[in-house]
């Protein structure tokens, strides 16, 4: 089913009458239709109107666009592959990056290079004229067509060149800012170093010597030295996963505009976080954060992701009037009544010493039916230990945090604030 959708099948997708049978199965089938076990009854039926190519393409596509949903708001009308999809940038993430293009950059159009289907071009092009470059045929075609669909295709240029080719060529046209998403999988693997995407960081940096304003899209698990010394560098959360970090160059690494009074400039790292009340941000200044005490009825914070990604400890113990409780361990704990919407907050009700009989009989005394189980700086995974514990009856539930102290193994018993 990953190779349904394919050269050979786009052009049927596409067609007056492979959107209308798209568009009807997204309509009226269930969920459950579009499972394994249904598939090959939904196969058949397919087939008895479709050519079998065209049928597993739209089999494909509909089980894509359910899956999408969840990244890209008019999902149902809109046109994938597996693995364009997946690598695809959340709509959230692509609206948001592309309002700190606009609002950042010098007036002109936008280049987008490796645009795959559409993700972050859709999202510029609301704002500005986009040049989109995208050497894989089937995905430039599914970004057109999901252009065309959403009345954005006039605001487009879509080029099938090589844009590094281009670059070298001296023949990229001259655009106010750009934005490059290179690949960061080779033959199904993960890169981890920027100078094994695709293409090298060092190609990158050429980019930017001909347009200062650049954005590269790059891993979240970066090396930070790695990272070049002119870039500062934004780290992406939604979901509480963070899922993306970039690099920006020039001056679209300039005043922060939530928060004009803090520079943003080279060298600097920040989180973006979305939460149910939008996007939050939090620039981290290289202050150590303080250190303190751990005691029961105090709150224990974690922060996003993206907050420990960026190493934003002292700004975000400000907001919470905390402190961490060992210098190695990405806990912050301060005052009951504070929370903040860029970490999960716990009411501390017990710190013991890790012991597996202890917690059974604490669990009980305490009247848990079901915990959270999370760790920290602990060597192993805490839901193996679910199947060793024994719940008593009850409605009450809680989290329990295994970390440490120093050299010592603690378990925090605790309530979710």
């Amino acid at each position: 089913m990953r190779e349904a959708i394919n050269a050979t099948t786009v052009d049927f997708l596409v067609s007056p009458a492979g959107r209308e049978a798209a568009a009807e199965l997204n309509a009226s089938l269930p969920n459950d239709a579009l499972d394994d076990a249904h598939l090959p009854r939904l196969l058949t039926e397919l087939r008895r109107r479709f050519s079998p190519e065209q049928a597993g393409a739209l089999a494909a596509l509909a089980r894509l666009r359910r899956r999408a949903a969840t990244k890209f708001p008019a999902a149902e009308r809109l046109f994938f592959t597996a693995e364009a999809l997946e690598q695809a940038t959340t709509h959230a993430i692509a609206t948001h990056r592309a309002a700190w293009i606009d609002a950042h950059a010098p007036p002109g159009p936008v280049l987008d290079l490796g645009c795959g289907i559409g993700g972050d071009t859709l999202a510029l092009a609301r704002l500005r004229r986009v040049i989109a470059y995208e050497t894989d045929p089937v995905r430039r075609r599914l970004a057109q067509t999901n252009a065309e669909t959403l009345g954005l295709d006039d605001r487009i240029d879509f080029r099938g060149d090589d844009w590094t080719v281009e670059l070298a060529a001296g023949r990229l046209p001259e655009t106010a800012a750009a934005f490059a998403d290179p690949a960061r999988r080779s033959e199904g693997r993960r890169l981890f170093r920027l100078n094994a995407l695709i293409p090298p960081i060092a190609v990158l940096l050429q980019l930017q010597t001909v347009i200062p304003a650049l954005g590269v899209k790059i891993m979240p698990g970066v090396d930070d030295a790695d990272i070049p010394p002119a870039a500062g560098i934004q780290f992406i959360s939604h979901d509480r996963v963070c899922k993306e970090a970039v690099l920006w160059f020039g001056p679209l690494a300039g005043p922060h505009p939530e928060e004009p009074a803090l520079s943003v400039a080279k060298g600097s790292r920040w989180a973006a976080v979305h939460t149910d009340g939008g996007w939050r941000t939090l620039v981290a200044s290289g202050a150590p954060p303080p250190l303190g005490d751990l005691q029961p009825c105090m709150a224990l914070h974690e922060p996003d992701p993206a907050v420990i990604r960026a190493g934003a400890f002292a700004e975000l113990c400000r907001r919470l009037d905390a402190h961490l409780f060992d210098p190695q361990i990405a806990y912050l704990v301060g005052p009951a009544d504070r929370t903040d919407p860029l970490a999960q907050s716990f009411r501390i009700l017990e710190l013991h010493p890790f012991s597996l009989k202890l917690l059974q009989a604490r669990l009980a005394a305490l009247g848990m039916t079901y915990v959270e189980l999370k760790k920290r700086g602990a060597p192993f995974a805490p839901e193996t230990l679910r199947g060793r514990l024994k719940f008593p009856p009850g409605d009450r539930s809680g989290v329990v945090l295994f970390t440490r102290r120093g050299d010592d193994r603690i378990m925090i018993l605790a309530e979710r604030l």
